[in-house]
């Protein structure tokens, strides 16, 4: 039984790898965490940089707390049932008319799982 999803949105998944959007937050909470992300973005901690990289949500209360919330593991459990792990969290930002580029690939080649079975949320 889906906890989330509609079985349309499961079937679009498997064919072709992704779904969107799905709605986990409101906008005012989104804004709210985006302005918990920037602050510290810009603040002068010497790990600003490492700590957006790097399992972020180990460091973060809010971020742990967004990864874990209902909305966010009922839509996960629809695809991949209820034994879930988060791997990985991190924010790859790229502010307007930043030249950086980084071309298409699969994180999952250099993560060293036995399968590549997983999901970005």
């Amino acid at each position: 039984m889906l906890k989330m999803l509609t079985q349309e949105q499961v079937d679009h998944f498997q064919k072709y790898g992704y779904v969107a959007p799905i709605r986990v937050m409101s906008e005012q909470t989104a804004m709210e965490l985006r302005k918990r992300l920037e602050d510290f973005e810009h603040s002068k901690n010497p790990l600003a940089k490492k700590a957006l990289h790097v399992k972020s949500h180990l460091l973060f209360s809010w971020l742990n707390e967004l990864v874990r919330s209902d909305k966010v593991c009922d839509a996960v459990q629809d695809f991949y049932g209820e034994n879930l792990l988060v791997w990985a969290s991190s924010f790859f930002i790229k502010n307007g008319n930043d030249p950086a580029f980084v071309s298409w690939h699969q994180d999952s080649t250099y993560w060293g799982l036995s399968k590549p079975d997983v999901v970005t949320a």
